[in-house]
């Protein structure tokens, strides 16, 4: 089952989260995918496509999305 994940864009000059697909591989833990959108002259994700990433479930824009919270 594919989930969207919102991550952190850096060097934004504000909180800007960019939502990108995932696959869950265990309990709070997803590998990103998103490589056909990443474009790092564009934007600075926190986390790249591929990373395997803990996430935690947050309000944004009040709605209730996962996060990317760190590197697993």
């Amino acid at each position: 089952m594919e989930y969207i994940i919102y991550i952190k864009l850096l060097e934004e000059g504000t909180n800007v989260y960019r939502p990108v697909s995932a696959t869950k591989i265990g309990e709070n833990v997803f590998q990103l995918k998103g490589f056909d959108i990443y474009d790092p002259e564009d934007e600075i994700w926190e986390f790249l496509p591929g990373s395997t990433i803990l996430v935690e479930e947050r309000t944004l824009s009040n709605k209730k999305v996962l996060v990317a919270m760190a590197q697993h």
